[in-house]
């Protein structure tokens, strides 16, 4: 009796976790505006229809990247010593991570409450800033202040580095520059 080929596309494994490391590399080479499901299902060797079974639809999956690039930022922050060392790490991710921090900074924080995995992640980011930019006799709202002008001074000041717009000679440079702004020099 003939045995029936195998089909190609059929795989064992964590699925999930294999697409969403798949299409990290996808979103590191072109970013995640060109992202599709069926490039990722092409990249893990799965039909594009099975991957429903795990994202909802494309934007799950850019979230689930975006949740796992936090969750890897947060963690490399967990170790800065200073407000310094923060801005250093921080910024540094970002140049090194390009296209990846550009779909990070992308999620609407808005709708973070509705996908509990990132707005954990996101926190994770921020808890360690606190824990090196403001001090506890400070209100919430002064701490969430402190905060939201740490990560506005980081983003525009990256933003602005990567698209040519600020004439520094290297990244250290920019390092310092973000490191004064933040801590009120």
């Amino acid at each position: 009796m003939p045995t029936k080929p195998r089909r190609k596309t059929y795989r064992h494994g964590n699925v999930k976790a294999e697409a969403i490391t798949a299409a990290a590399r996808l979103i590191a080479r072109t970013g995640h505006e060109a992202l599709s499901v069926r490039q990722v299902a092409d990249a893990i060797g799965v039909a594009h229809r099975s991957l429903y079974n795990h994202f909802a639809d494309r934007e799950a999956v850019l979230d689930a990247v975006a949740t796992e690039a936090f969750a890897r930022l947060g963690e490399i922050l967990k170790s800065a010593e200073s407000k310094e060392d923060y801005t250093a790490r921080y910024v540094r991710f970002a140049l090194a991570n390009r296209k990846l921090y550009a779909l990070m900074t992308s999620r609407p924080h808005a709708t973070m409450k509705l996908n509990p995995p990132l707005q954990s992640a996101v926190h994770q980011v921020i808890t360690e800033g606190m824990r090196l930019f403001t001090t506890s006799d400070q209100t919430s709202a002064e701490r969430r202040r402190a905060m939201m002008k740490v990560f506005i001074i980081h983003f525009g000041g990256i933003t602005q580095y990567t698209a040519g717009i600020l004439d520094l000679p290297s990244e250290d440079a920019l390092v310092a520059e973000l490191a004064a702004m933040t801590a009120g020099r």
